[in-house]
Order: C-alpha cells, then sequence, then structure tokens
C-alpha cells in the first residue's frame, strides 16, 4: 500500500525539496491555466511556497549539520537556522543568511540583465504563508505575473 501524504516525513535532502518545489510549480500552472480569478490565490500562494521550499533546500545545503540535528542540542543561533529550514516561512530571513546566495544571484543578474536578486527579494518581502487565510481575491493576471517571476528565479535556485 502507498504510504500517504499526510505522513510526517524524515528531514528531505535538497534534491528531494527541489523536486517538490517543481511539482508545486507545477499545481500552479495548472490552477494559472484556468484563466479563473477564483484560483489565483492558489498560484500566489503555491508561486511563493516554491521560493520557500528552494530557499529551505539552500539553506539545508549551506547548514547540512545544523539541519540534521535535533534543535535542543543546538546552540541558539543554529537553533533559529533550524527553525528557518524546518519550521518557519520567513523568506526574508531565510535569505538574509545567505550572503553568497546574493551576490551570487546579483552576479549573474549583471550577466543577463535581469535582477534576479531584487526580484527575489521582492517576493520575500511581499509573500508570506498568512495569504492562505486571506478572503481578498488576487486577478489572475497579477498571479500569473508573480508565477512567471518565479518561474526565472526559481531555475537559478535549483
Amino acid at each position: 500500500m502507498a504510504k500517504s501524504i499526510f505522513e510526517k516525513q524524515a528531514t528531505l535532502a535538497p534534491s528531494a525539496m527541489r523536486t517538490v518545489a517543481e511539482r508545486r510549480f507545477d499545481d500552479a500552472s495548472a490552477l494559472c491555466d484556468t484563466g479563473r480569478n477564483s484560483r489565483a490565490n492558489g498560484v500566489a500562494y503555491l508561486a511563493g511556497f516554491v521560493i520557500e521550499i528552494l530557499l529551505k533546500a539552500k539553506l539545508v545545503e549551506l547548514f547540512s549539520s545544523v539541519a540534521r540535528t535535533h534543535p535542543q542540542k543546538l546552540k541558539t543561533e543554529d537553533s533559529r537556522i533550524w527553525s528557518l529550514i524546518w519550521r518557519a516561512h520567513d523568506l526574508q530571513e531565510m535569505l538574509d543568511k545567505m550572503n553568497d546566495l546574493q551576490a551570487s544571484l546579483r552576479k549573474k543578474g549583471e550577466r543577463d540583465g535581469y535582477d534576479y536578486l531584487g526580484e527575489l527579494r521582492k517576493i520575500c518581502a511581499t509573500w508570506t504563508i498568512h495569504a492562505r487565510y486571506s478572503s481578498r481575491t488576487m486577478l489572475m493576471a497579477d498571479a500569473a505575473a508573480l508565477l512567471d517571476r518565479v518561474r526565472k528565479i526559481k531555475e537559478v535556485l535549483k
């Protein structure tokens, strides 16, 4: 019998996290393809969730020993990093922990003529997990534009 998607998982490897991010991006794309404004919030939520997963995968790569340690055995700062990986949803704080990633995105943006870091910062500053509770409805055109920005950024975060 297949395992349930609701079973608690052991810590995920960055490669598995990137696979999950691609699946959620595909889910967002499928909702976007409906063209229905009533599905726009789902598109926007999933688009931001893709970025969250990819940032967490980067944190796991950067702080692999912290990611594998029980939080009660960690120093305070390491405990916060553990929380960012496995519990928190603060994209801006995640990005702030990765100066090398920011430098890499800045450099790639200069080469490509696209502000990857600026776009990522905008998403990090505005997206929140609390969007899933919003009673407001986003327009699909706005959600599609966000999804397009996420498409460009996810490729450089993988």
